[in-house]
């Protein structure tokens, strides 16, 4: 594999993670997402990704509103496209975020580290109104860090201690 051309290759694909939120649509069942709702609307977007990185597996979008939220997991294969519509979604002022991750979807958890990550972007989901959001999906660096505190003598008062601020 040309390290050259894959590096330039996951630039580009990072950049092309896509969201368009489309019209949403009104009266969907909430029930078969196991979360109550303020409104009786629901938002739809579409999700488009033009390739999928190597080593992504699964790509989380959440989608969180000011009553509820909405997380679609979708599992992909590396160098596939990948389209598909996000339904049941909050309306109004909602923030959307994803994900992309090395394991299947089923496998994810909270503390499980992303490979890829956006930042969030608020958008406006309104009923019979088209609006439009793009995240780009940026590498997850990690580290270990450590801290550590010299235990010095510095031959004057406990740093730590507490003065009433009277004078002697």
């Amino acid at each position: 594999m040309n390290t050259h051309r894959n590096v330039f290759t996951l630039s580009r694909i990072a950049a092309l993670l896509g969201l368009f939120a489309l019209a949403p649509v009104a009266g969907c069942d909430d029930a078969h997402h196991g979360q109550e709702t303020a409104s009786t609307e629901d938002g739809q977007a579409m999700l488009s990704v033009a390739a999928i990185p190597d080593y992504v597996t699964c790509v989380i979008v959440t989608v969180a509103g000011e009553f509820r939220s909405a997380a679609r997991e979708f599992d992909v294969v590396p160098g596939d496209t990948l389209s598909q519509a996000l339904t049941g979604l909050p309306v109004g002022s909602v923030v959307f975020s994803a994900n992309a991750y090395s394991q299947a979807c089923g496998s994810v958890t909270k503390s499980t580290a992303a490979l890829w990550i956006s930042e969030e972007k608020t958008a406006n989901l309104v009923q019979g109104k088209s609006s439009s959001v793009t995240l780009t999906l940026i590498k997850n660096g990690r580290a270990k860090v450590t801290v550590e505190f010299a235990d010095q003598e510095d031959g004057g008062t406990d740093a730590g201690a507490v003065h009433d601020g009277g004078t002697d």
